[in-house]
């Protein structure tokens, strides 16, 4: 392959993270607009969240066998095409049980391209030849940073649900279609192997660490906008703000990820990343107004920017495991952290408030910190 190919599959990565992140932009920045719509409680929204961790949850163990098999590009590309259509569906549910079918569909189809985007990742990494996973992610986080932008516009000018997510829906298809000529694919690929990729060996601690990540991500994602409205006053078009300076600040800090892990380390990276994480929500958390949650959580975005791309391309590139199990592995205890967290936020924040259940995900960040170190210690990658 030569370089300019090689430099091709890069942006074509690059491009299929920033459609994914567009995606889930999309979804948190309509989640204030469906709770009203359909007139749900912070419980009944729960529901839908937890559906939407529940379908990518239930089928990762399953997909890491089947990028393995089938190869990570055709995987990707089938995934992309279908998150960027069933993402459509929960705008059209006109009811609670199917809003929730929806969302099923549409966490199925987000994690299957989770697992096999990741995957890809990896195979562009490996020919690189430098860690280069900070980026790709970088690129999923401007995504969402420009999917809630744009959908904020679209609530600013009066847009409906169906509008909004049909332009970005259309959007994310077009871009998909053009990067899938460059997107790269194995040399060789797994005939047989396990059917399920569920964590096991030295590769279980980072799927703990990625399940605490992923519990305090996506409590930010699927809550903060609805935190700012209900506890810290913003209005509606406002709230949005909160998701946005958690974006804006991971995107920043995920394109300094890759100089960050070769000078600190992956450990010391991951610590650092829990600390501040930690006084973000602690900021958020004592003066609950729109101005200091935000900075709050773009404190969080700051920390968290790097965390989940350590984890995954450690589990990427460990010896004796296929880069799609290696990440499906971990990705399964993660996003088991994104069925758990929501939902946890929801339901706890009708009986204590979202303000409470904030120092909740405190304590999930310490966590972070004194695990990162013994868990990294026991992973065996090929480059820092």
């Amino acid at each position: 392959m030569t370089r300019r190919d090689l430099l091709l599959a890069r942006v074509a990565a690059s491009a299929i993270f920033f459609g994914n992140g567009f995606g889930i932009g999309t979804w948190a920045a309509q989640l204030p607009r469906f709770k009203v719509s359909l007139g749900l409680s912070d419980g009944e929204l729960s529901l839908g969240l937890l559906a939407f961790s529940l379908g990518a949850v239930a089928l990762m163990p399953v997909i890491g066998w089947a990028v393995a098999v089938v190869g990570s590009r055709t995987m990707t590309l089938i995934a992309a095409f279908s998150f960027a259509t069933a993402l459509l569906l929960p705008g059209l549910a006109p009811s609670l049980p199917l809003f929730i079918a929806a969302s099923l569909v549409a966490g199925a189809c987000n994690g299957t391209m989770d697992i096999a985007m990741n995957t890809n990742a990896t195979v562009v990494e490996r020919a690189w030849g430098a860690a280069i996973m900070s980026s790709f992610h970088a690129f999923f986080s401007l995504g969402g940073l420009a999917g809630a932008a744009l959908s904020g516009l679209l609530i600013a000018s009066d847009i409906g649900i169906v509008p909004t997510l049909l332009i970005s829906c259309s959007g994310m298809g077009m871009l998909f279609l053009v990067t899938g000529f460059w997107t790269m694919g194995e040399t060789e690929r797994a005939s047989e192997g396990h059917g399920f990729a569920w964590p096991r060996g030295p590769v279980i601690l980072l799927a703990v660490l990625a399940m605490f990540c992923f519990i305090v991500e996506g409590a930010i994602v699927d809550w903060s906008a609805i935190y700012l409205q209900t506890v810290a006053g913003a209005s509606l078009e406002a709230a949005v703000s909160g998701f946005a300076a958690f974006s804006l600040t991971m995107t920043i800090c995920r394109f300094m990820g890759d100089f960050a892990v070769r000078h600190l380390g992956r450990a010391r990276t991951l610590q650092l990343g829990g600390l501040l994480s930690a006084l973000g929500l602690a900021l958020a958390m004592i003066l609950p107004s729109p101005l200091p949650a935000s900075i709050g959580f773009a404190l969080v975005g700051i920390g968290l920017a790097n965390t989940v791309p350590v984890l995954f391309s450690t589990a990427g590139q460990m010896k004796g495991i296929p880069p799609s199990m290696g990440v499906a592995m971990v990705a399964t205890l993660g996003y088991g952290g994104l069925l758990m967290g929501p939902p946890l936020i929801g339901f706890g924040g009708e009986i204590f408030g979202l303000r409470a259940m904030l120092g909740l995900l405190i304590v999930f960040t310490f966590v972070i910190i004194i695990m990162s170190q013994r868990a990294l210690q026991r992973s065996t990658v090929q480059f820092s």
